[in-house]
């Protein structure tokens, strides 16, 4: 890419960064270099550099050397690693996404192209599949919600021919009668449904509470 005019690099100790803004200064030295680091608040999905700080020579090669230094939480990361797989069928590590992260918060500033290292994929699949389902929640394509309806036959139905006519489909249906405070004429009912995105999710919700159901979404 000999027109890229921002790199985005992953910072944990900082030689990986270190050596690669080095390299970039010598052969293109106009180009923003910005270093993205894991918002550090104990556990993290970018273990692999979740480090207490930056080296010491590696450090102030970075000071010469970056145009900018900023920090993506795990939310971020995790919708990261969820459009890399869906998009580009990429399997990256929380710490090897946080640059895709970081551009998709538009933390990084500059203009034009802009290249996002992706720096390894060493995530285990169980955390993947944990990821993937908190990602596509954060994204909106799930939706669990709650309403009460009166407990006689054909009740469930209306409701969910109301959720089929949005194009919505359901995933889970949970009926709640004991240990709530319904009254007993009612039952709650609790659905998870598989959805396009947010504006579908508002789509039908507005929908439901048009036809008289008292809707709670749950995140």
């Amino acid at each position: 890419m000999p027109d890229v005019e921002t790199v985005v690099i992953p910072v944990g100790g900082g030689g990986l960064a270190s050596g690669i803004s080095l390299a970039l200064r010598a052969v293109k030295p106009d180009v923003r270099i910005v270093g993205v680091q894991a918002g550090l608040e104990g556990f993290t999905l970018a273990d692999g550099i979740a480090v207490k700080s930056v080296g010491e020579r590696t450090g102030r090669i970075l000071e010469d050397n970056l145009d900018d230094m900023v920090s993506v939480s795990d939310e971020e990361i995790c919708s990261a690693v969820v459009l890399l797989l869906e998009r580009s069928k990429l399997v990256v590590e929380g710490a090897g996404a946080v640059g895709v992260a970081a551009l998709l918060a538009g933390k990084t500033g500059g203009e034009g192209k802009a290249l996002a290292l992706l720096s390894g994929g060493n995530i285990d699949p169980t955390m993947l599949i944990s990821v993937m389902r908190h990602g596509l929640t954060l994204s909106g394509r799930f939706l669990v919600l709650r309403t009460r309806l009166q407990d006689r036959p054909g009740e469930l139905i209306k409701l969910l021919k109301a959720v089929a006519q949005e194009r919505a489909n359901v995933v889970s249906v949970e009926h709640h009668r004991e240990g709530m405070d319904v009254p007993v004429t009612q039952s709650e009912v609790e659905l998870t449904v598989a959805m396009r995105d947010e504006h579908h999710c508002s789509v039908l919700l507005e929908s439901l509470r048009s036809l008289g159901y008292q809707v709670e979404r749950l995140r």
